[in-house]
């Protein structure tokens, strides 16, 4: 038996993935701020012993660390909903900084083999929606059974 991924709502059915965080931010900020502190001091302890071209490179990495963790915070947050009632099909999406909101007619909405990485994809006229990204690729021909199954009910 596969894991659900959809839940009944009392107007009809949603669909809610989410980024798989194993770590808080608080932890993630905790390890990168003691990667970079042990890096600079490194850089210092070379700077002092004569060899002062390890410093720059010691900002450079913490830099880089920096922007990793800022690149991680701006996805932390990352999901995917697709909620239908009986008339409507209601897509969001938050990918970084940018949100994407779409209502389409359920009863014009078809869902459609996708070539695209394996997404749902749901077409209603010219419009695609490309749902699953947040979710592993082995799990998303699931996914798509059961989004069949709960628009057919």
């Amino acid at each position: 038996m596969h894991e659900k991924f959809g839940h009944k709502t009392k107007d009809g059915y949603e669909f809610r993935l989410k980024r798989n965080c194993s770590i808080s931010p608080s932890s993630l900020a905790f390890i990168f701020l003691a990667l970079a502190s042990v890096s600079l001091l490194i850089g210092v302890v070379f700077y002092f012993l004569g060899a002062k071209l390890i410093l720059p490179f010691s900002f450079i990495e913490a830099g880089a660390l920096s922007i990793a963790f800022l690149y991680n915070a701006f996805h932390a947050t990352d999901y995917e909903l697709l909620r239908f009632d009986a008339e409507n099909i209601y897509f969001e999406s938050k990918f970084g900084l940018g949100l994407r909101r779409e209502t389409l007619s359920r009863s014009l909405t078809r869902i459609l083999p996708s070539d695209k990485k394996n997404l749902v994809q749901l077409s209603c006229g010219q419009r695609q929606i490309y749902f699953g990204y947040n979710i592993h690729s082995q799990f998303r021909p699931l996914l798509e059974i059961e989004i069949k199954r709960s628009l057919q009910s």
